[in-house]
């Protein structure tokens, strides 16, 4: 079966006519409850203490690999 629909088009027959973009839905979720500006702030916050302190955050890191590693259960 070819496909002969123009590639840029938004929508595909299969979708309902009434179906809207992502784009234009209105929020939900965490997004919604938290908003938006609260989360970009709190990965600024984070990604500034990161560069701030690259060896706790690797340590913290290593720490977790290697806990997971211990409580991994060894199949043979």
């Amino acid at each position: 079966m070819v496909d002969n629909l123009n590639p840029t088009s938004q929508f595909h027959p299969y979708q309902p006519m009434d179906d809207m973009p992502q784009s234009e839905r209105s929020e939900s979720g965490v997004m919604k409850k938290f908003g938006s500006a609260d989360v970009t702030e709190s990965l600024g916050k984070l990604r500034s203490y990161a560069r701030a302190n690259p060896g706790k955050i690797l340590g913290g890191l290593a720490a977790v690999a290697i806990g997971i590693g211990l409580l991994r259960k060894r199949s043979k």
